[in-house]
């Protein structure tokens, strides 16, 4: 198994366990919240964070795996289809991957390389009660995640015109 494959499956079983903690942190504030009367500021903003780092790295951890999903009604009455039908499929994916890529960094560039007047670095917020600069690590994420399941598509259209 290539070495990017191996990196975007390990990223994506680390991940999986943010919705193990998305859990944990709701099962937290209900009891909080109903329990004892004291809800939380960080609970829905920090579960949001955590399960849109999921879902971004969650593409590449199934390209990695071969499992994405497929509509195959035509490929299944006309077979010769499929080559066509794969071929089409990562040239598309690569293209959308590409610009969505570019946008990601020019809106991680923005998050991250914010400062005050005085000269501190003041990324993105969120703007709630709990303000924190979990917007800024979710576009680096998305960033990161991009590109893995660009390289990915790449890597997979390359291989596929060698056959």
């Amino acid at each position: 198994m290539p070495y990017l494959d191996r990196v975007a499956l390990w990223i994506g079983r680390m991940v999986a366990w943010c919705f193990a903690a998305i859990i944990l942190i709701m099962v937290y504030e209900v009891v909080a919240r109903y329990a004892f009367n004291a809800p939380t500021d960080w609970a829905h903003e920090s579960s949001i964070l955590l399960a849109s780092i999921g879902f971004v790295f969650g593409g590449a951890y199934c390209m990695a795996e071969g499992t994405h999903m497929r509509i195959g009604f035509l490929v299944e009455k006309h077979p010769a289809l499929l080559r066509f039908s794969n071929a089409f499929s990562l040239i598309a994916g690569a293209v959308y991957l590409s610009g969505l890529s570019y946008a990601a960094w020019k809106m991680a560039q923005k998050a991250v390389w914010r400062f005050s007047l005085s000269g501190a670095w003041d990324p993105e917020r969120s703007g709630s009660t709990l303000n924190s600069p979990l917007p800024t690590y979710l576009k680096v994420c998305l960033f990161v995640g991009c590109v893995l399941f660009l390289l990915l598509v790449l890597r997979r259209l390359v291989s596929f015109r060698a056959r």
